[in-house]
């Protein structure tokens, strides 16, 4: 029978394709790698209540007007920094610059009747020395004299109060800060007690947050806190200034304020998150150089008793400079590998290069 080259042909592929040989690639490494090995602690841990909150700003300052008036300037915009004493509107003054003109002028005629009075009582002491008139007469000049004393001094008090409101009608800043919002603009009317402009201080921000009634005994006025600011990125150490003990009486909640440190990259309105110390707790803890991310999952590469490295995802925690805390996942008295290497895989023997306890 002649064998058909086709099939012997097909035959040898299907014999090489059904073969066990593991390409050189894929082979399993034999030779142990040599990294250090530690074992996992457990640690008295302090144990903190996380409370979102706001920067803001302590000082708010509404400007309001102290007189009524028509807005005919309005120097600001929101965003804008203001030093304390600039002026931030104009209010239309013609109504007061009027009152002023007449309080002069009422001044003057009660500086006119003055001068009068002073005459005649003049005239008069004479002729009463001589005898020519009588004390009654005198009496009665020296009286009108007074009250033309007395008017003029009213007549410079009304003078002097209409020319004080002349400064109310340029309304100036308290305080150094910044435009949050313009409540007015040119042309409305401003009338006492309406805001205008608002003006945050753009120095001593605090961050305003909650704490539930379960927490509240845990806060203290002057206890250090931790406050992390998403803007930031980074951990500002803050202190309690004020605890408010009257709680909302629908959620339960109490109000904390935390004065922040001074820096130029805080805002007011930025978002973050302050950590309150509430207590300790025993949890186990691993070096930072342990930790390994593969496939997005954290955790670490444990020991079996075989030194066979296995990975195993963990639930972290709190970061320090130098061990995490871990929620889940190991217990205290586990080795593993105390420096993450990318040349670890799963079931490589490992050769501990020295054992920390």
């Amino acid at each position: 029978m002649k064998k058909n080259p086709f099939f012997i042909s097909c035959l040898f592929l299907l014999l090489l394709g059904c073969s066990n040989e593991i390409p050189e690639t894929d082979k399993i490494q034999n030779t142990p790698l040599t990294l250090p090995v530690t074992l996992v602690k457990q640690e008295q841990l302090p144990v903190f209540y996380r409370a979102i909150g706001t920067v803001m700003s302590d000082k708010r300052v509404d400007i309001t007007s102290r007189i009524t008036g028509f807005i005919t300037e309005i120097l600001i915009k929101e965003g804008q920094k203001v030093e304390k004493g600039q002026v931030l509107v104009m209010l239309d003054n013609s109504d007061i610059e009027g009152g002023i003109q007449q309080t002069i002028a009422a001044k003057n005629k009660a500086q006119a009747s003055l001068q009068d009075a002073l005459t005649d009582f003049k005239r008069y002491q004479q002729l009463f020395k001589r005898g020519s008139v009588s004390e009654n007469n005198l009496r009665k000049v020296t009286l009108s004299k007074e009250i033309a004393e007395s008017a003029l001094r009213e007549a410079k008090a009304a003078l002097k109060t209409a020319e004080s409101q002349r400064q109310y009608s340029r309304i100036t800043s308290p305080v150094d800060g910044i435009v949050v919002v313009r409540q007015k603009r040119k042309g409305d009317l401003a009338t006492p007690g309406a805001s205008i402009v608002t003006i945050e201080s753009d120095s001593n921000l605090l961050f305003e947050s909650y704490v539930p009634e379960s927490q509240i005994g845990h806060v203290k006025a002057g206890q250090t806190v931790e406050v992390n600011i998403d803007a930031l990125k980074q951990k500002l150490n803050a202190t309690v200034l004020r605890v408010v003990h009257s709680g909302d009486p629908i959620s339960r909640r109490y109000q904390i304020k935390v004065e922040l440190p001074e820096t130029s990259r805080l805002l007011s309105g930025m978002y973050g998150y302050a950590l309150f110390p509430v207590g300790f707790e025993q949890s186990p803890t691993i070096p930072r150089s342990a930790r390994v991310n593969r496939g997005g999952l954290e955790g670490v590469f444990v020991l079996d008793k075989q030194n066979h490295a296995h990975f195993r995802w963990l639930r972290l925690g709190r970061e320090w400079s130098d061990k995490i805390q871990v929620h889940a996942g190991l217990k205290g008295g586990e080795r593993i590998v105390a420096v993450a290497d990318k040349k670890i895989r799963e079931g490589d023997q490992i050769q501990a290069l020295e054992s920390q306890q």
